[in-house]
């Protein structure tokens, strides 16, 4: 007799799910389970974690540092790893997971030398002061100030929204929502500017691509498929952590490709000696993601290869507030345009006007104090204790509405943008900043273009 068997979970809320087994066989009684599932509730997805728990527990192995009864003597008790708080181990084994924790920091890699990428004459940190803190006449004053050196030295950024062809069919896929279109086609403007410079040309010029804050990997996938000849290419995806859901997992199945992915904080990086790099006369770096200050270590990382030489970069720049006075390449721009290291922190805090200014307020929502209806930047709430009507009240009175603080924002952050600029312009690179796609698609629109 045939005999087929399936299984329905049933959920019994909020944490357990019935389990129900019924065979085809006309004999006998559907088989009963119960299974208790972990009752940590999970914000970001709406539901309880779906894990299963082991008897006398009410939460899986991840989520049992949340037990409020973990500290039972009958229980082995977690605690978020000292390394990384984004998981828990068992307490009487913390000594021995740090040892294995894939965040831990690795010093025994060849390519990796400890603070190569910090800037030679660093002085001390200077102290950061929030917008909240200063005058109506200073924060007048260095709104005045950030618009006459912008005007002096940066003027208005060219629109230069490019494609490449690899990317083309790829686009026209029905069904992809507006975030995969956003990142295709900010994948394909990148491509078509590094072939705008000639620098996707393998077939003449062997060259090594390395993508700084690679993540899962999705702008070296489009990058194998736009260059001339995949066999004289290298590709190598430097992350310091480790992705889920990788492109180059897939990519590694193909025998002609030369890549490698290391996991390694840019900050400790040395190109010259990842292996296989010196068999390639040329060197271009890209990055679609380089948060704040890790755009600033990749050009120094960069700029201190010498054989083989760099050919070229393309980074989209974003996350301004995160640069670091350690780390920033243009300090000798700043200043000579008159910036104290004091008014550095200043000039990042503007720069989150640009993306957090959605909308402005009007005289009703003045007399409302509601968290949910206001939209401060991160810069003007940290270290601030006065309230959100305060703050708004405060731009009021000065008559900096909402399009204006963005337009302010924007320019802060193309002054920093320019540091970058004439940092490479120094090292002998022929560099520019290029809005490589529209404001619609991205806030985040400035991308750092250069060339040897």
């Amino acid at each position: 007799m045939l005999k087929t068997e399936t299984h329905l979970l049933l959920p019994l809320w909020p944490n357990s799910f019935l389990s129900y087994s019924y065979s085809a066989m006309f004999t006998g009684k559907p088989k009963r389970e119960f299974v208790r599932t972990c009752n940590f509730y999970v914000l970001k997805k709406k539901r309880y974690c779906r894990m299963l728990v082991r008897p006398g527990l009410n939460y899986c192995g991840q989520h049992l540092v949340e037990e409020p009864d973990a500290d039972k003597s009958y229980q082995r008790k977690r605690i978020p790893c000292p390394l990384d708080p984004k998981h828990s181990c068992f307490e009487d084994n913390v000594e021995h997971h740090v040892l294995k924790c894939n965040a831990r920091e690795l010093t025994d890699l060849p390519y990796m030398k400890r603070n190569i990428n910090q800037r030679a004459d660093m002085e001390e940190e200077p102290t950061k002061t929030p917008l909240s803190n200063l005058s109506d006449q200073e924060l007048l004053a260095f709104i005045a100030k950030v618009e006459k050196i912008h005007q002096d030295h940066v003027g208005t950024i060219e629109e230069s929204v490019l494609s490449h062809s690899a990317l083309d069919e790829e686009m026209k896929t029905p069904g992809y929502g507006l975030s995969v279109i956003r990142h295709l086609g900010q994948n394909s403007s990148l491509l078509g500017h590094l072939e705008q410079c000639g620098l996707l040309d393998t077939k003449s010029k062997p060259t090594c691509y390395v993508e700084f804050g690679a993540g899962r990997g999705q702008l070296t996938h489009w990058l194998t498929e736009a260059v001339t000849d995949t066999k004289k290419a290298m590709f190598v995806l430097v992350d310091r952590g480790s992705q889920r859901y990788k492109f180059d997992a897939k990519l590694k199945y193909r025998e002609e490709l030369s890549l490698c992915r290391i996991r390694v904080d840019i900050q400790h990086l040395d190109l010259s000696n990842i292996e296989g790099i010196e068999s390639y006369s040329h060197i271009v770096g890209v990055g679609k993601h380089l948060c704040g200050g890790a755009t600033d270590l990749t050009l120094y990382c960069l700029s201190k290869l010498r054989d083989p030489a760099v050919s070229g970069l393309a980074f989209a720049l974003c996350c301004h507030h995160r640069c670091t006075w350690t780390s920033y390449v243009g300090i000798n721009f700043l200043q000579e345009c008159g910036f104290s290291p004091e008014e550095f922190y200043t000039l990042t805090s503007l720069t989150s006007w640009a993306t957090c200014n959605s909308r402005d307020v009007g005289s009703k929502e003045e007399k409302e104090v509601s968290g949910e209806k206001e939209l401060l930047s991160n810069a003007d709430m940290e270290g601030n204790h006065k309230d959100k009507q305060t703050v708004e009240n405060r731009y009021t009175r000065l008559n900096l509405s909402a399009q204006y603080r963005e337009e302010v924002g924007r320019k802060a952050k193309q002054i920093l943008d320019y540091g970058r600029v004439k940092f490479l312009q120094d090292c002998g690179f022929r560099s520019r900043l290029v809005q490589y796609v529209t404001k619609d698609m991205t806030l985040e629109n400035i991308a750092l273009v250069a060339e040897a």
